[in-house]
């Protein structure tokens, strides 16, 4: 009878391990983790303009109105104040923030925020001019409604709630029952 010497065994077994963790961890063994990547979750755009910083901007608007609030904020970096300028579709505004300051659109009267006559429905995405101290940009900004909560304060003209779905599907079965289908 012939024996395996019982450190070679011991490398089989160490061998298949390392084998069974490759085969259970698949692609992810070199795959980056999803956690290390940096991004900002927000609704809005998140972008590094000159000397301002544009967060969470987006317009919230309706498909009845012409008409879109700016919501979002907009930090100074610079100890004095500057003039953001802000135009879509033909419309525009101009805040002006304070140095080492903040802009909140949401807390603002609706002249620094709304962009009257704006011609995208939601859930599209509008480019919008930025200027800011003779330098210009140009962002893709979403365009909202009021279906989320935290924006119906804010759509022009208040926000009106679609009927549910299911309503109309409740509907279009009770008419099939009335003209004798199932």
């Amino acid at each position: 009878m012939n024996f395996a010497p019982k450190n070679r065994v011991q490398r089989s077994v160490a061998a298949g391990a390392v084998l069974v963790m490759l085969g259970v961890s698949g692609c992810t063994f070199t795959t980056e983790q999803s956690t290390t990547t940096q991004y900002a979750a927000s609704d809005g755009i998140v972008k590094d303009f000159g000397p301002v910083l544009l967060r969470n901007l987006l317009i919230v608007g309706s498909e009845d109105e012409a008409a879109g609030r700016i919501v979002g904020t907009v930090f100074n970096t610079t100890d004095q104040p500057v003039d953001l300028s802000i135009r879509a579709d033909g419309i525009e505004t101009t805040i002006t923030v304070e140095g080492d300051g903040e802009f909140r659109f949401e807390d603002e009267t609706e002249d620094d925020a709304t962009l009257d006559g704006l011609e995208n429905n939601p859930g599209s995405l509008v480019d919008v001019d930025f200027e800011v101290d003779g330098e210009e940009a140009t962002f893709q900004v979403p365009v909202l409604d009021g279906t989320l909560e935290e924006y119906r304060d804010f759509v022009p003209g208040g926000f009106t709630p679609r009927p549910s779905e299911p309503a109309a599907t409740e509907e279009a079965s009770e008419g099939e029952e009335a003209a004798g289908g199932e």
